[in-house]
């Protein structure tokens, strides 16, 4: 150990590691100053596909600090596309877990899944968290929720034939 070298002294005060320089600012769309920087934060959320979903807090997006305009979109935020699909798929999970144990008051699961056209222990799978149902199913669910009881309606319509359709009429020719 050499006595000129400060880094090998363990008695030496250590000092902290180097913040990382900040990113240059852009341009802001909205109101034109340079103060567009990417910024993390916590509790936004975005509308994707059918659901609002919640943003992760360490997700950088571009954000003026003078008029907080962010600028949310997938050429802006590379990670955003994959963001949203994870946080998309995770909320029908949990919705269709919420759904399947409400209508579990009224029905079986296996009456559901022969009633829904689903294969045998599907729902049972989706209520554990293994597999990602349709948007489909679960606002068939969700409608479902509101009153179980239309179910026995389903049932009576795919029984029933429907009506044919009406032959298309021909067009009058010009005489």
């Amino acid at each position: 150990m050499s006595h000129g070298d400060p880094s090998s002294d363990p008695a030496a005060p250590q000092s902290s590691p180097p913040t990382p320089p900040r990113p240059k600012a852009s341009k802001c769309p909205c109101c034109g100053h340079h103060t567009l920087r990417p910024t993390a934060k916590a509790h936004r959320v975005c509308r994707y596909r059918l659901v609002v979903v919640t943003l992760p807090a360490g997700l950088l997006v571009p954000t003026c600090s003078r008029c907080k305009h962010s600028l949310l979109s997938f050429d802006s935020v590379p990670d955003l596309a994959a963001t949203l699909e994870a946080a998309y798929r995770a909320e029908l999970v949990h919705r269709a877990s919420v759904e399947i144990t409400h209508l579990g008051k009224f029905y079986s699961q296996r009456r559901l899944e022969r009633d829904l056209d689903l294969s045998q222990g599907y729902l049972s799978r989706l209520r554990a968290g293994d597999g990602v149902p349709s948007a489909a199913l679960v606002s068939l669910m969700a409608l479902l929720r509101t009153d179980p009881h239309r179910l026995e309606e389903l049932n009576a319509y795919w029984a029933l034939p429907l009506p044919s359709e009406p032959a298309p009429r021909k067009r009058k020719q010009d005489a």
